[in-house]
């Protein structure tokens, strides 16, 4: 990979259009990069310990579909929409529950079903606006100046066929926060395949980091296209072809909260990609610095690219 020697004029406000990986400039040191990983180690973690069984439930086609898009109108970052996406499902998760609870807890048991079944066609009504109240917030943690205000979501939803005033879309980016409890702030998957990449750079300077990136990138976007396909076979293979009981789902649960095992996985899957050849070698390597064992990153790899594959044969 082509080193960086000098920053453009252009480059010296704002930020670079794509990451500038292993910069001799400004790039992080090795003592920098390994205190990366283990904070990122630990959030991944903790992400597992608190993962729930309904992980990931909403991470639905139709819905990713139409943030992605959105993210891509707006011209937002590749970290507002994976960081949307995110606060989307954890959101979405935690209000259905919470509206359920407070159905179970204030009807009698002969108004229950009605009034839920009334209450899951508001919540669906309601989805475009959560997805924009995501983006909003998510704009608001990435960006100093793009952001999404109440007045540029209101005319994007007008424009979309929603009519929603300035009032409606404050309270329901403040009902994300408060049903969040104002936990907004997590590593997205890009922080973790950016911070691979760059220790991956270091201890393999011959391969194109930047090449990785970019196919890496793509098929995340596939994946949460197909996200429910490919976690469900990789769910039958850690069951062994057994039927899945509510059990595993809850054990299996950390998996699809494992971010660190995704990125490296899909790391291993472009370099597949990229040259058959020489993939393997990658998959040591970010085994080794992730400490994730190769084993489990080939399989779901396998997974991944055997569902896309048969994806675009349809």
């Amino acid at each position: 990979m082509e080193k960086v020697t000098a920053l453009r004029p252009t480059a010296l406000f704002g930020t670079p259009p794509e990451p500038l990986f292993n910069n001799q400039l400004c790039g992080a040191t090795t003592e920098m990069l390994e205190d990366w990983m283990v904070l990122l180690a630990d959030k991944n973690s903790e992400a597992l310990e608190n993962a729930k069984a309904v992980q990931g439930s909403s991470i639905i086609q139709e819905s990713v579909q139409f943030l992605f898009l959105t993210c891509d109108r707006m011209k937002m970052s590749s970290e507002v929409k994976y960081l949307s996406l995110d606060l989307f499902d954890r959101f979405m998760l935690q209000h259905v529950q919470d509206l359920h609870e407070h159905v179970v807890n204030t009807h009698p048991v002969k108004t229950r079903m009605k009034e839920w079944q009334e209450i899951q066609k508001r919540v669906s009504n309601q989805v475009v606006l959560r997805v924009i109240s995501c983006i909003q917030i998510a704009s608001k943690l990435t960006s100093h100046y793009r952001i999404l205000s109440p007045n540029k979501a209101r005319r994007f939803l007008f424009d979309a066929g929603h009519r929603y005033n300035t009032e409606s879309i404050l309270q329901s980016e403040l009902r994300i926060l408060k049903t969040l409890d104002f936990c907004v702030s997590r590593p997205s998957p890009l922080v973790y395949l950016e911070c691979i990449l760059e220790a991956l750079g270091k201890t393999e300077c011959e391969f194109e980091v930047k090449v990785l990136h970019g196919v890496t990138l793509n098929l995340l976007d596939m994946v949460y296209l197909q996200y429910s396909e490919i976690y469900s076979r990789l769910h039958q293979i850690a069951a062994g072809g057994s039927p899945v009981t509510q059990k595993d789902m809850e054990c299996f649960a950390s998996v699809r909260a494992d971010k660190m095992l995704l990125m490296v996985t899909l790391i291993t899957a472009a370099a597949y990609i990229i040259d058959r050849n020489s993939h393997e070698k990658i998959m040591v390597s970010v085994s080794r610095i992730t400490k994730i064992p190769a084993e489990d990153i080939s399989d779901f790899a396998s997974v991944i690219l055997k569902t896309l594959m048969e994806s675009s044969e349809d």
